[in-house]
């Protein structure tokens, strides 16, 4: 095998998913022999994880450029610096592949094309989504000659109604936890404390109208009650821009961000996903890798993750969501038999070492 020398592109270094993923792609290539470097188009906490296996550096300017694309009638002047600074950062670092983490860093792509550089995009959006970032970033046409790689079938599926190819010639590479990483953390003591018989129905994520926290919030209502003898706490984690409402009055605590969520996920008793569109959550898996049973709306390749591991209801339909969650609370049994058939799913389909076998294949690809 001739290493590769591989620049993976992430659009941000916040503590989500498509970010996470990007710093087991750079893992696992390093561990497989290639010389990487990552660059992130945003600072955030994830830098130090990105840092860890590979150099990791911010594109420079970030906060200028990004206060400029939110000024009217700059939008052309801001493209064609992102675009300069891309081309400056590959012309920098001079990879033999350009690996582009989320089609919301797809400004990329065409600097690549012009210094003829092989181009991979790594798709973590639904269809709509990833429509809109590469309409943004003009680089729609530039699919063509990139090879696509879908994070689900879902979207793998979107992403052949997109380019019009058929979906085998989308790579599937199915996003995964980072299963020794998890539980290592998840064995530390969470930053806020639990009573011994609190019911936590829990939810990771960051506070916006896509993640369904309003839905979230209904189904609080609706099991509390439904349970009014109960202690259950509803906890989400995750960056909150403004109050919920209602949120107060249905005893739902949005905590804000934590540097490890894990120890707060192993102690939650269901986990919930109410999110109106979601691709393939890496939460889901890290929820069900600790053994805890998922409720999640059938959005994107949710149910595909799930399957006997929890409770899948149609999309945001808020009485069979609280149905399913009270069901769980109050039928402990059923809560460790899901969890336990949810960690035996994650380990059998979704483990980090057949991850980094298709990432190998991808990468040293004859014709790439």
């Amino acid at each position: 095998m001739t290493p590769v020398r591989v620049l993976v592109i992430s659009h941000e270094a916040s503590r989500s998913g498509a970010p996470r993923v990007a710093a087991m792609v750079s893992r696992d290539l390093v561990e497989a022999g290639h010389e990487v470097a990552v660059l992130s188009r945003l600072p955030g906490p994830l830098m130090a994880d990105l840092g860890t296996a590979a150099p990791a550096a911010v594109e420079p300017l970030p906060r200028v450029r990004r206060r400029l694309r939110r000024t009217r009638g700059l939008r052309g002047v801001t493209f064609a610096l992102d675009t300069a600074v891309a081309a400056l950062e590959l012309l920098r670092h001079r990879p033999g592949l350009v690996y582009v983490n989320s089609t919301a860093a797809a400004v990329y792509l065409r600097p690549a094309r012009w210094l003829r550089l092989p181009r991979v995009l790594h798709v973590h959006e639904s269809g709509a989504v990833a429509s809109s970032f590469l309409r943004h970033e003009h680089a729609a046409a530039e699919l063509e000659r990139t090879t696509l790689v879908a994070c689900s079938p879902s979207v793998r599926a979107d992403l052949a109604v997109l380019t019009g190819r058929p979906p085998e010639a989308v790579v599937l590479l199915p996003s995964v936890p980072d299963d020794d990483l998890v539980a290592r953390l998840a064995d530390l003591d969470p930053d806020r404390p639990y009573a011994a018989d609190d019911l936590v129905v829990g939810c990771c994520g960051s506070v916006e109208h896509r993640k369904g926290p309003d839905l979230w919030v209904q189904v609080a209502r609706r099991v509390r009650e439904a349970l009014p003898q109960r202690a259950v706490r509803f906890v989400w984690l995750g960056d909150l821009a403004a109050p919920v409402p209602g949120a107060d009055e249905a005893g739902a605590e949005f905590v804000g961000p934590t540097t490890n969520p894990y120890p707060h996920m192993r102690r939650f008793d269901v986990a919930t996903l109410p999110s109106r569109d979601d691709p393939f959550p890496l939460v889901v898996l890290e929820s069900m890798l600790l053994g805890t049973p998922v409720v999640a709306f059938d959005v994107g390749g949710v149910a595909q993750q799930v399957g006997d591991g929890g409770r899948v209801v149609p999309a945001e339909d808020v009485d069979a969501f609280a149905a399913a969650v009270t069901e769980l609370l109050v039928d402990a049994d059923e809560r460790h038999r899901l969890g336990t058939a949810a960690a035996r799913r994650v380990d059998g389909l979704y483990s980090s070492r057949v991850f980094a076998e298709r990432l190998e294949e991808l990468v040293v690809a004859p014709g790439r």
